[in-house]
């Protein structure tokens, strides 16, 4: 994650990381935005920021990237009416 984040010259609070299992916490200690699927383990689902309705398998990222859209779709309305 620390290289992907260097490369691309990403802050770490604009980055998100979706995970599921013990093996994801260090990734998601590295990210400002953690996210869980719903069927996740409970140390995950505790390290989390976000936890998706959907299971992992189920369309978890998809539900995420809408999420993501839909937020920039209105953090650019607000721009236009302020």
């Amino acid at each position: 994650v620390d290289s992907i984040l260097e490369e691309l010259r990403a802050p770490r609070e604009r980055v998100a990381f979706v995970g599921n299992d013990v093996n994801d916490l260090p990734a998601m200690s590295r990210v400002g935005v953690p996210i869980a699927v719903a069927d996740s383990t409970p140390s995950v689902l505790a390290a989390a920021r976000f936890v998706t309705r959907t299971v992992g398998g189920g369309g978890a990222v998809r539900e995420v990237a809408d999420a993501i859209l839909a937020a920039r779709r209105e953090s650019s309305e607000v721009r236009r009416v302020a």
